[in-house]
């Protein structure tokens, strides 16, 4: 397991396994390319003369340290540096060395010919195999990203990678390979062709990784298929008792445990599916789509290949501690569930939740647009209906996963995000059940919902556990939402204007405040006294636990602070038109398309062990908005009603477009990758059309599997 430090940091284009960078002849769809053979001179024969080579040549091939750091994409096949010269910088790349056979050799080129016949024309596949001047270049399973060390790190990150090598336990195990794939690099702008590495056994392999991993860490340095800002080594998740609400995650395919005792036992997770070896390279996508710019949006929005295998190891977990939940509410779910049909999808089943809330929001639009009433006493009890079933089927869903076996990643996703589109619209109706209409108090009840959302989401994202307290929106508010909507249909939305002292003979601590006066406080309080700090304390603890710090977490409350401080600028300013117009309902649909794509993309970013977002481009034309409902502040003239609710209907068919464009990418993505289907029941596993090359020709892919069985197979010393 040979430890590289190169002699400067020229490192250009790294791959996901921080791959050498090598000078090698393209491969066409006609086949191999010419290789250069260098030419030598026999004994005695006088030296002929010949100019002298170029200073270009001596600093593509030398050994030494190079005195050039100009990054010349045209001297590397098009790659561009990613990785800037820094002077006293030494790129080093930990790995395990493998130099295949003659026979090997033959195998793999032969391998490489046959893949290049079934790209386009215009994607040139570059070995790895050998270099320009045709000699054989050894290659490598990666165990480090290209790791930058200063001059005095380079002694003690080795001696620290001995001993973190030595104490792993790690014996010596045999390397197979069973499969050809496609991975991206982490810039997403050039592929590699590689070679599946078997998982051997004793988990050898990821015993190595978190070893190296650890020792970067150490450092302060990025490592091996782990967020740079996420628990690094080892990757963990503790063992927690789940509860029965939104069960949708699959069960882990591996777990390796830790010896160790106690209720806070860590289960790493698998990388086995990451392990390869690279024997080729293009910088055009091999799909033939749109090349880098494609697998970039894929990586951006975390549905490529390297985000996605996180999914094969995911499991769902949550703790519920609502007595309603646990006492009461589960008896009625169980027996829901039985009336609904095997061939009906849990992905489905959340759709259809959500329908009842669309119901009801056109019947809003149509009976009450003003918000205010009364309505139909009908038109209320449907509200009642209508979340009580959207929160039946967001509760069923995943016992119907596990009732056909479709358990997924993609149902947490899918779960999350229709919850995030809801916050804005069933809120809609209980402002309309309440009377309030396009008031200042009406905004409050329909869009704070949001906020309660986010930092649950925020926390799942840390904690990697959704947590419901004893009393919970999801289960005990909604409860009371459906219960403030029957009253309104029974006695009418003017009772919540009368005084809380006709309800309860409180005068003293009520005095002559409506229940409307009482609500908004109340609401408010609940959020900033007990679910935010239960949600901080909950993600204090989980960093504490990671080794990891705290005060960075706290920035990534930027968007929501963004959210609410634009939402607040812009409807409670007194030059806004929106509000005296009655523009609240629009106002929400769109506020459910920007929302719901903020917090699903946080949920993405969790199940797939990526970054946190901290922006998202629908968030743009919310603070213009701002921006354009208080131009008088800045002396500048307002603008008419007409062309702030023109701005609005343009954000709404934004907002629309952006989200589902969105929305179908990670679906499709995901669904590619796991070979499932979002919406109709799967019938069966299907294989993974990313876990091996797929050519036209039906001899290409048995070759090609020759070369990826048995035959490439070697000891490790």
């Amino acid at each position: 397991m040979p430890l590289v430090a190169y002699s400067d940091s020229d490192v250009s284009g790294s791959d996901d396994s921080s791959e050498q960078n090598i000078i090698s002849h393209p491969i066409n769809a006609k086949g191999l390319g010419d290789k250069r053979k260098r030419k030598t001179s026999s004994e005695g024969e006088q030296p002929s003369n010949l100019p002298p080579l170029p200073d270009s040549f001596h600093d593509l091939y030398s050994s030494t340290a190079r005195a050039s750091n100009q990054d010349d994409p045209s001297l590397h096949a098009g790659r561009q540096r990613q990785i800037p010269h820094v002077h006293g910088q030494w790129p080093t790349h930990v790995y395990i060395e493998w130099h295949p056979s003659r026979s090997e050799s033959n195998l793999l080129t032969k391998t490489l010919a046959d893949v290049g016949k079934t790209l386009a024309p215009d994607v040139q596949l570059h070995s790895l195999l050998t270099s320009d001047l045709g000699a054989a270049l050894p290659l490598h399973i990666s165990l480090s990203r290209t790791l930058m060390l200063a001059t005095h790190q380079r002694q003690p990150f080795t001696e620290s990678l001995q001993t973190a090598v030595g104490e792993s336990g790690v014996k010596p195990f045999t390397v197979t390979s069973d499969s050809l794939r496609w991975v991206a690099n982490y810039e997403g702008n050039r592929w590699f062709l590689v070679v599946h590495v078997k998982k051997p056994p004793g988990d050898q392999m990821n015993k190595l990784l978190r070893a190296s991993n650890r020792v970067a860490q150490n450092l302060n340095k990025p490592c091996l298929y782990v967020p740079q800002n996420s628990p690094a080594a080892p990757v963990a998740v503790h063992r927690r008792h789940s509860s029965s609400k939104k069960h949708r995650g699959s069960k882990p395919s591996f777990s390796y445990s830790e010896d160790v005792q106690g209720p806070d036992s860590q289960v790493y997770e698998d990388m086995s599916d990451h392990f390869h070896i690279s024997i080729g390279w293009t910088l055009q996508d091999p799909k033939g789509k749109s090349g880098a710019d494609t697998v970039g949006e894929a990586a951006h929005e975390c549905v490529c290949e390297d985000a996605l295998v996180h999914l094969k190891s995911y499991k769902y977990s949550s703790v519920d501690k609502s007595l309603i939940s646990r006492y009461i509410l589960k008896h009625y779910w169980n027996g829901f569930v039985e009336l609904l049909p095997l061939w009906l999808a849990p992905n489905m089943v959340t759709l259809l939740g959500f329908f009842f809330i669309l119901a009801d929001i056109i019947l809003l639009e149509i009976f009450i647009p003003d918000l205010v009433g009364p309505a139909p006493s009908w038109l209320y009890y449907s509200f009642a209906f209508g979340v009580w079933m959207y929160s039946t089927m967001d509760n069923v869903d995943g016992k119907q996963a596990r009732r056909t076996g479709q358990s997924s990643g993609l149902g947490e996703l899918f779960d999350h995000g229709i919850d995030s589109l809801n916050c804005t619209l069933a809120s809609l109706c209980e402002t309309a059940a309440l009377g309030l209409g396009s008031s200042p108090k009406g905004v409050f009840t329909a869009l704070i919902p949001c906020l309660p959302m986010f930092f649950s989401t925020w926390e799942t994202y840390h904690t990697h556990t959704l947590y419901l307290g004893y009393f919970n929106g999801p289960t005990e508010g909604l409860i009371i939402a459906c219960s403030m909507m029957i009253a309104s249909g029974y006695y009418g939305p003017q009772i919540w204007t009368q005084p809380v002292t006709d309800l309860v003979n409180w005068p003293a601590i009520f005095g002559e405040a409506s229940v409307i006066d009482v609500w908004i406080p109340v609401i408010f309080s609940t959020f900033l006294f007990i679910h935010l700090p239960a949600c901080v304390l909950n993600v204090v603890k989980a960093r504490r636990a990671q080794k990891l710090p705290i005060a960075p977490v706290f920035a990534e409350w930027l968007p929501i602070v963004i959210f609410t401080a634009s939402c607040t600028a812009w409807l409670y300013s007194p030059y806004s038109t929106l509000l005296r117009d009655n523009r609240l309902v629009l106002f929400c649909l769109t506020m459910s398309f920007v929302f719901g794509r903020m917090t699903t993309k946080i949920i993405l970013a969790h199940l797939t062990r990526q970054p946190f977002p901290m922006w998202t481009i629908m968030l743009f034309p919310l603070v213009g908005g701002a921006v354009l409902g208080n131009l008088p502040r800045i002396g500048l003239p307002a603008v008419t009603a007409a062309v702030e609710l023109w701005y609005l209907r343009a954000y709404f068919v934004f907002a629309l477009v952006v989200y589902f464009r969105w929305a179908l990418l990670v679906i499709n993505g995901i669904c590619d990758y796991l070979g499932i289907n979002c919406l109709t029941i799967t019938p069966k596993a299907a294989p993974n059309p990313r876990a091996s090359t797929k050519a036209p020709h039906g001899d290409t892919v048995s070759k090609a599997q020759q070369a990826a069985n048995g035959s490439l197979t070697h000891k490790k010393d």
